[in-house]
């Protein structure tokens, strides 16, 4: 088994990423998101999202992808807290982003993307963190509650398939993603 590896990403792996975030939306949210909408997820469209965001520096997110024999097989995307109210409780930092594929789960990419991203947050002047998980998303949410996140905060999404519950997880010291 090849070590995972951490790098920064940069606009030439929008398609990548974008090919990645269909694919791990599709095994992470089969049986939790309304058919219809996983069948009309678009690689170009997220590839498009990806290089937006990849090629505007000032823009303030900060990419990563874990790399395993050469292969992309996970992504994670970090910046300031756009939710308002979290902010507000002294969440300034915000993981927007962490995927890895099935089949690479379990490997250490996921508590590598976390750590490295709570480092990038820290080096920012950000010391606490949240992020949004659906509530049906169980082995999301224990992945984040073994890492020492604590449940902060839920809101509902309408959407014209379905209404989405999320919830979101909190760390108010980063220090301890980063020991994970």
């Amino acid at each position: 088994m090849a070590a995972i590896k951490l790098r920064e990403a940069n606009r030439a792996d929008a398609s990548i990423i974008g090919a990645l975030h269909v694919a791990s939306w599709r095994e992470t949210y089969e049986g939790i998101l309304p058919d219809e909408t996983l069948a009309g997820l678009s690689v170009e469209a997220r590839t498009a999202m990806w290089s937006t965001v990849l090629g505007d520096p000032d823009e303030g997110t900060y990419v990563l992808v874990a790399e395993e024999g050469g292969n992309v097989v996970g992504f994670g995307s970090c910046g300031r807290q756009r939710d308002e109210a979290l902010a507000d409780a002294g969440f300034s930092g915000e993981i927007g982003t962490v995927y890895v594929l099935r089949s690479s789960q379990n490997r250490g990419a996921g508590r590598l993307l976390m750590a490295a991203m709570a480092e990038a947050m820290s080096s920012r002047g950000h010391m606490a963190a949240s992020l949004w998980v659906l509530r049906e998303n169980a082995r999301a949410r224990a992945f984040y509650e073994y890492l020492g996140g604590e449940m902060i905060g839920e809101k509902k999404d309408e959407q014209p398939e379905a209404t989405l519950v999320e919830v979101a997880y909190g760390w108010r010291d980063l220090s301890r993603l980063t020991r994970s």
